[in-house]
């Protein structure tokens, strides 16, 4: 079958004369023909057969992330693919091809291109290289992931992405328990990590998590409930607009549909951005997501001035930052004793305590149905 078929591609008989159309359409159907031929032929000796290679190549090229496209590298250990299923982790890390491209790269042997990104200075793409490890569930990568925790030369950002990897079992929700009570863990993920043992099913590990990482208090002081408790509450988004206007100063950072301030980034469409649990966390925890192209950066002049903000210009001869109430300031180059991006959000931490527990819910409601129009 695989023979008739790379001879159909070779000689092209059918048409006397084809279009470049029509042998593009030929070709494609002879690659998903040779394609599905491949695998049912576990033992074929692709080197052997270049046609069938070069037919094959153009099928995953044209068929990325589906089933059949994991199944043929997997199956001819096609590690040529690596830096194309990196690729793939990174960029869909949620998504069941991410995981797969994940999981193909560890099956070759290469958890250490993961690995290397996730130690990399680009934060986004090594929470996404976290999130494709711990969608794995291979031992080593969560052993790696537990030292990740505890790395605080990474970001907050990525370190918290790993505390849902390493929670997934009792034993993981204990270990993290044990670095709480030893004082081990970064306080910059005591949210993080309190929020998932709260969740625990191990009433034991929930009454430690009560002792010793209470969640964030809202205005009557009560704590919260755990996330996936607010997540699942409906809310009104029409209160949650007036909310973020007055009450919950979201206004003096933030701009909607043109109205608001312009310090931290545009919330116009942020529901189409990110998932209500992720909306809470932006609130009830800044740090752990802080946005890209919103570090906060700390100056020191000669003078021994100190200012805080968004870094928005790094020239030769000026540096111009701006500060949590939107002001722009300007320094002279050669003023600067020392710049440096600082591991906390501008947006302060607590803004939840200013809210009852059902106003927090209808902020997120409100935020949520800020989608694209498109």
């Amino acid at each position: 079958m695989v023979l008739s078929l790379s001879i159909v591609i070779a000689n092209g008989t059918a048409l006397a004369d084809p279009t470049a159309e029509q042998r593009l359409a030929r070709e494609r159907a002879a690659d998903i023909s040779n394609a599905e031929a491949l695998v049912r032929l576990p033992n074929f000796d692709l080197p052997s057969r270049p046609d069938l290679q070069a037919s094959l190549d153009r099928y995953l090229e044209a068929h990325p992330g589906t089933t059949r496209y994991f199944q043929l590298i997997r199956q001819f250990q096609l590690r040529a693919r690596s830096a194309e299923l990196l690729k793939l982790a990174l960029s869909q890390p949620n998504t069941t091809p991410g995981a797969w491209a994940a999981e193909t790269l560890i099956g070759f042997g290469q958890r250490r291109q993961l690995e290397e990104v996730v130690g990399a200075k680009d934060p986004q793409r090594a929470t996404a290289a976290v999130v494709a490890l711990a969608s794995v569930g291979d031992p080593a990568a969560l052993d790696f992931l537990t030292r990740a925790i505890l790395n605080t030369e990474l970001a907050t950002a990525v370190r918290a992405a790993a505390v849902p990897a390493v929670a997934k079992n009792r034993q993981g929700e204990k270990l993290l328990l044990q670095l709480v009570r030893d004082e081990k863990l970064p306080p910059d993920l005591n949210f993080t990590v309190g929020n998932q043992l709260h969740a625990s099913r191990d009433s034991a590990i929930r009454a430690a998590a009560a002792k010793h990482l209470p969640l964030p208090p809202v205005a009557s002081g009560n704590p919260l409930p755990p996330l996936a408790v607010l997540v699942a509450r409906a809310g009104n988004r029409d209160r949650g607009r007036e909310i973020f206007r007055t009450k919950g100063t979201c206004a003096a950072c933030h701009k909607v549909s043109g109205d608001g301030k312009e310090v931290g980034p545009d919330l116009s469409e942020i529901g189409s951005k990110l998932s209500k649990k992720a909306l809470y966390v932006s609130i009830l925890d800044p740090d752990a997501g802080i946005s890209h192209n919103y570090e906060n950066y700390e100056l020191l002049t000669q003078e021994g001035q100190i200012e805080t903000g968004l870094l928005l210009s790094r020239g030769r001869d000026q540096i111009e930052i701006k500060n949590a109430e939107g002001v722009v300031r300007s320094f002279p180059a050669a003023r600067i004793e020392n710049i440096r991006q600082l591991k906390i959000s501008l947006m302060p931490k607590g803004l939840q305590s200013k809210l009852s527990e059902e106003e927090l819910v209808d902020l997120v409601a409100y935020l949520a149905s800020l989608k694209s129009k498109k």
